[in-house]
């Protein structure tokens, strides 16, 4: 045994010396920005959908793809939303559904705005940016919506219409509070979202200014009462209708 233990003791001596080495050398741990990875959202019993689960996947702050799981009483769907890329710009999008998949591609202008959606090949809608307000035209050139954004980016008033009508049927105003959104380290937000432009902060009311309908009449409040966590992003939302109905989301963040 007494020649073992001068060859034991050497590679101790060795092994040690390379740990204390690495430890030198090992890379420098990179911060994350908070990412929200989970949403879960519950619904009141007069809605026709118990809860959606909303699962996101990234690469670094890409938002890669994500899915969307629909509870109705004991049926459950999957809908799963690829992003596509081309240089880190979302240029397409594959939604699958069952046995169903819808194909999307985005145009966009000089400043990565999009401008146009097309849909299995098909023009669906396109965009007009002037300043701070953006026009929603359908694939028949005939305007069915306006958007009006502040100096940070977050929507302040939505105007709907449908094609027939000769002036605007639905209004809605929003405010905001001084918080971080939940996605707004997000390299790139998907594009079949309503907002053109990604909001810094959180909506806390959305009061509808003019309606034609019964969900949400003229004069209606909708309230969001949030709670926030670390580096205040929201953790909670509650939301109140005018109609008594309430949907409650818990969000979950990758740190």
């Amino acid at each position: 045994m007494k020649y073992y233990l001068p060859i034991l003791s050497i590679f101790v001596i060795l092994f040690s010396s390379c740990s204390k080495e690495d430890d030198l050398f090992e890379d420098p741990i990179l911060e994350v920005p908070t990412l929200c990875v989970k949403r879960t959202v519950n619904y009141s019993d007069e809605f026709s959908v118990n809860t959606k689960i909303y699962d996101y996947n990234y690469e670094g702050t890409k938002l890669t793809d994500w899915t969307m799981t629909t509870i109705r009483d004991n049926d459950t769907s999957v809908v799963t939303y690829t992003n596509l890329y081309q240089n880190d710009v979302i240029t397409g999008m594959i939604v699958a559904q069952d046995n169903t998949t819808d194909y999307y591609e985005f145009e966009r202008d000089l400043n990565n705005r999009v401008t146009k959606q097309i849909k299995n090949g098909s023009e669906e809608f396109t965009w007009i940016y002037s300043g701070l307000v953006v026009a929603k035209f359908n694939n028949s050139g005939d305007l069915v919506g306006e958007q009006t954004y502040d100096g940070d980016y977050n929507l302040i008033k939505t105007k709907y219409k449908n094609s027939s009508d000769p002036t605007w049927t639905q209004i809605y105003e929003s405010t905001h509070d001084n918080k971080n959104m939940p996605f707004m380290n997000v390299h790139s937000w998907y594009p079949l979202s309503s907002y053109r432009y990604v909001s810094p902060n959180n909506t806390i009311s959305v009061t509808t200014v003019l309606s034609n309908s019964s969900f949400s009449p003229t004069g209606s409040v909708m309230a969001m009462d949030l709670s926030y966590g670390i580096n205040d992003f929201p953790t909670s939302i509650y939301t109140t209708y005018s109609d008594d109905k309430w949907k409650s989301e818990t969000l979950e963040y990758n740190n």
